[in-house]
């Protein structure tokens, strides 16, 4: 008898134990409220005694339930019909944003759990609550935002100013997430657009580009002046179809003209200078922007004057002028110096054989003389004919084709294109 007492005693402890042990159901399926008041989440993370893991199971299970609300709000979504003048427009309305990054307040966490392995976190909300906070919450954001697009318009303050305002309302609606809202999403963007508008027809520039000449290749040729028209001092960038050109205080200053003669010229608002706290203000603002000014710049070809042999000028110019207008006057910013030799031989069988051969140093020409570039090997032409006058026309074509060759393009790379 003693016997079977201890064995049921046993027995007893045992499923007592077993129970107790026994992993909850919400691990294997998350609880569904019927009447829709609360929405679960569950998470989980390895035991690991040197790692946070049981943060990382409440931050998994947080993430869950984010996804629940979001999955019950979608369910709820309803399609609208609106009519107006010009037939029906449909348009989907949401009780919060549709993006994924949706801020969650008021959760608990209901029960914890442990096995040998891994740690599981269930934690819930209160859907309807949570939905009537966030929608006073958004409603007071919007009433936030419109206040700031009234002060983007309003003319008596400054135009930084003004902006600022802007950029304060678009983060504000980033942080609550209202572009992701269909209740609000048409009118702000509508808001912000206008008052974007606004600003940009606040703001002028005047661009000042004196009538002197430019020249490609030869940046420093270049000058013009900006200023605003008022106290605006919103950053501005500049752009350009050709060369690279930046804004050096109040000046244009062109560090490479490009090859290009006719260049444009493009001012906007540098955006990427624009404090903000969202890229997605940032890139708001790059997208609907409008505001430019702009100009049309002409290079002409650099002026050379040549100095050469007059037997030399005519192939030399017509080689040249590829790259510079060739002149013979004064006034030309650079010079091309040659020193060409031309050697003749008889042979007892009357052959004839012509070399031409030379040197050429390329200079600027300002208050001070610069060489910019000289050629470091003799550049040569030779021919063997029994017609001095083919000898001489096949010299010279060989010259030429290693000028064009060896010194026509140091000529080009010499210039700041």
């Amino acid at each position: 008898m003693k016997n079977l007492l201890a064995l049921f005693i046993t027995l007893l402890l045992w499923s007592c134990g077993a129970r107790k042990n026994a992993p909850p159901s919400w691990i294997s399926g998350k609880p569904i409220d019927a009447s829709g008041t609360y929405v679960y989440g569950v998470g989980s993370s390895y035991i690991n005694p040197n790692t946070a893991y049981q943060q990382a199971a409440r931050s998994n299970a947080l993430a869950d339930l984010a996804q629940e609300v979001q999955s019950e709000i979608f369910d709820e979504t309803k399609l609208l019909q609106k009519e107006d003048a010009g037939g029906f427009n449909s348009a989907f309305e949401s009780n919060t944003t549709s993006t994924s990054a949706l801020r969650l307040e008021d959760y608990e966490l209901v029960e914890s759990y442990a096995d040998e392995v891994r740690f599981y976190s269930l934690y819930r909300l209160d859907l309807q609550a949570f939905l009537r906070k966030k929608a006073l919450q958004d409603a007071e954001a919007m009433d936030w935002i419109n206040g700031k697009f009234l002060e983007a318009h309003d003319v008596r303050m400054s135009v930084p100013v003004r902006l600022s305002a802007l950029v304060d309302a678009l983060d504000k609606a980033h942080d609550f997430q209202l572009f992701g809202d269909i209740k609000f999403k048409t009118k702000l963007n509508a808001g912000a657009t206008a008052a974007l508008r606004a600003l940009e027809q606040s703001t002028s520039l005047a661009l000042r580009i004196p009538e002197e000449s430019a020249y490609l290749g030869l940046p420093e040729t270049f000058h013009a002046q900006w200023q605003y028209v008022g106290r605006d001092q919103i950053p501005l960038s500049i752009q350009s179809t050709s060369g690279q050109f930046i804004f050096e205080d109040q000046n244009i200053q062109c560090l490479h003209t490009g090859d290009e003669p006719v260049v444009q010229l493009s001012i906007t608002w540098d955006w990427d200078k624009i404090q903000c706290s969202h890229l997605a203000t940032k890139r708001w603002l790059k997208n609907k922007s409008q505001w430019s000014e702009g100009t049309v710049v002409n290079f002409q070809k650099p002026t050379l004057s040549l100095s050469c042999p007059e037997e030399f000028k005519a192939s030399l110019t017509q080689s040249l002028s590829q790259y510079f207008a060739v002149q013979t006057g004064e006034g030309a910013k650079l010079g091309l110096e040659s020193k060409l030799d031309l050697f003749t031989e008889t042979s007892t069988q009357g052959t004839h054989k012509v070399i031409v051969e030379g040197t050429f140093v390329l200079t600027s020409i300002g208050e001070y003389v610069d060489v910019m570039w000289k050629s470091a090997n003799l550049i040569k032409g030779t021919a063997i004919s029994s017609s001095k006058e083919r000898a001489m026309q096949s010299a010279m074509n060989a010259f030429m084709e290693d000028f064009n060759y060896f010194v026509l393009p140091q000529l080009h790379r010499s210039l700041d294109y």
